[in-house]
């Protein structure tokens, strides 16, 4: 009891001191309790539209990017000084560009040696056949004969082709035309022509004097095309015969003007044909029988030795025209021709001037062609490989990309062998539709792919990104954005996303019932219309929201995530009578 007293009477005296200490406590606890963080939080929402579009599903899997195609330049290396190069590391060539070139002085020396002998050669044939004692000189002048008959077939179809010749209008605006004059002799076979009058194509303007072009067409369908110069006699195509424009014609663009080759609609036609066949009769009379006669005569001409000597003439020109053959095949191999469209990699000490060695020590590496079309290579299971077929389409994302469009390809090669020891994993090939002058992503070799072999596929569904979709209980559901402001809206229209500051947008969830789920689309089959704009996922305080990740029990099997498109369209409002959350 009197320690108790003591300790009484020592708050009693110190009372002043303990009060202020207890009110300087609880001052602090307050404070902390009820301070709060004056900076706003920002939230992120993702947004698209319900739309109709391509829904797909099937078998997903992983594969790698694969060039089609690859060219080890070094297989055609030559053993000679290089040059000229015309390449680069990197660079892209067109398929039948010369991309190195290796010195020709030594087989430009050969190849003339050896026109030099086939000239020989042809001028010991000419003199032996010449020399040779022929008993019966109704041979060679027979043998004249037939070439000058076939010949003469020869040029009266040309004859009766070029009879007649008349270029007539072929649409409104030349029927009251004066018409062009046709010059020429047409070598070509029986055809019909149109030639059209129009503006150069917009990037020829800047490199053409002329204001007009005129373009031929035949049966199989535009062949040329040419400037149009007043008073110039210019060429039909390669027909043989050229068309003039004065300019009192008045040429204009649409005017059309035809051709017929011969020309049947004239009035002497049936007569100009009977006389072109009966020409042509009587000459295969004379071919047939001038062929009958020098049969019989060589049959009797026994002049052996005559024969021989002229055969080992002609033995010796085939020899040298080998000979010739063979160094311009040299002279080509000295250049090395893209056999492809792609791009050149690894070159190393490639230069003007250097002379590769050969060998392991020799440092000039001319590197690999890499074509412009890509395979998809992936594997699959004996369950799953026995569902694919040649032919069958594939979607390809490349993984490091996944906001880039999405590639289709087709499979053209299944594997019958399995890959692996362990479990029988089956290689596919699909080859990539993919047009490197327009692709929006530059395929490279190597590149990890996200694969999905189409097994269902509807092309008009509506459909909203498969990350888009979140479970509650078991039930899918989208989150519907209830309205948004002017500045919201712009936001959406430009970036896909709208982003506020210390509050969120007003949104109700919404039941759905789903159809083909794909990797990157799901299908709608009810619960909100076309036009609505869906949260796809969120952010905000930096913690991610994204609708996956709020799901009580996850999405069926294969619902994988794909980016939104941002599509910043009208929006829905909220049905009445539906709750809102924000």
């Amino acid at each position: 009891m009197k320690i108790i007293k003591k300790i009484i009477q020592k708050i009693v005296k110190f009372k002043w001191v303990v009060l202020v200490v207890l009110v300087l406590i609880v001052g602090v606890s307050i404070y902390f309790s009820t301070r709060t963080d004056t900076t706003d939080a920002a939230s992120f929402y993702v947004v698209d539209s319900v739309e109709r579009g391509e829904v797909t599903s099937g078998i997903q899997t992983t594969g790698d990017i694969i060039a089609q195609q690859k060219l080890d330049i070094d297989v055609y290396k030559q053993l000679s000084r290089i040059d000229a190069v015309n390449i680069v590391n990197g660079s892209h060539v067109e398929a039948g560009k010369v991309l190195i070139s290796f010195d020709k002085s030594d087989v430009y020396v050969n190849t003339q040696s050896s026109r030099v002998a086939v000239l020989e050669a042809e001028l010991a044939l000419e003199n032996e056949e010449e020399n040779t004692d022929d008993p019966n000189t109704q041979i060679r002048t027979l043998e004249n004969q037939i070439k000058g008959y076939k010949k003469s077939i020869e040029d009266a179809y040309t004859d009766f082709l070029n009879e007649n010749i008349e270029i007539k209008p072929k649409n409104n605006s030349t029927e009251n035309k004066a018409r062009p004059t046709i010059s020429g002799r047409y070598v070509k076979g029986e055809n019909q022509y149109r030639i059209l009058i129009t503006e150069p194509d917009f990037n020829d303007r800047v490199t053409t004097e002329s204001l007009l072009v005129y373009k031929v067409f035949d049966s199989t369908g535009m062949i040329s095309e040419h400037k149009l110069i007043y008073n110039v006699a210019t060429p039909i195509a390669d027909t043989g015969l050229k068309i003039l424009f004065t300019d009192s014609m008045n040429p204009e663009e649409s005017d059309k003007w035809g051709i017929l080759m011969p020309n049947t609609e004239i009035g002497t036609y049936l007569e100009t044909k009977a006389n072109y066949e009966k020409t042509v009769q009587d000459l295969k009379v004379s071919l047939a029988n001038a062929e009958q006669e020098l049969k019989e005569l060589k049959q009797t001409d026994g002049n052996v030795y005559r024969d021989l000597t002229v055969e080992k003439a002609q033995a010796s020109l085939a020899e040298a025209k080998q000979r010739l053959s063979e160094n311009y095949d040299i002279v080509q191999e000295r250049d090395i021709v893209a056999p492809f469209s792609g791009t050149v990699e690894g070159m190393e000490n490639v230069v003007a001037g250097a002379t590769p060695t050969g060998g392991v020590e020799d440092t000039i590496n001319l590197g690999t062609l890499i074509s412009d079309e890509f395979l998809t290579t992936f594997s699959l299971g004996a369950a799953d490989v026995a569902k694919v077929t040649v032919g069958q389409k594939v979607k390809v994302t490349v993984t490091s990309f996944p906001e880039q469009p999405v590639f289709e390809a087709t499979v053209t090669q299944i594997s019958s062998l399995p890959s692996s020891e362990g479990v029988a994993q089956y290689e596919v090939q699909a080859l990539l539709e993919y047009d490197r002058t327009t692709a929006e992503l530059v395929l490279r070799e190597g590149m990890l792919a996200d694969i999905e072999v189409v097994e269902e596929e509807k092309p008009d569904a509506l459909r909203v990104p498969t990350s888009a979709i979140k479970y509650d209980q078991g039930t899918p559901k989208v989150t519907v954005i209830d309205q948004l402001n002017q500045e919201q809206q712009e936001q959406v229209s430009r970036m896909g996303i709208v982003r506020t500051e210390g509050t969120t947008i007003s949104t109700y969830d919404v039941e759905v019932q789903l159809g083909i789920v794909g990797q990157y689309y799901v299908e709608i089959i009810s619960g909100v219309s076309e036009g609505d704009i869906i949260v796809t996922s969120s952010l905000t305080d930096g913690a991610s929201n994204s609708a996956e990740e709020q799901q009580e029990f996850g999405p069926p099997p294969g619902a994988d995530t794909a980016p939104a498109s941002g599509q910043g369209t009208g929006m829905r409002m909220r049905p009445s009578g539906t709750t809102s959350t924000k």
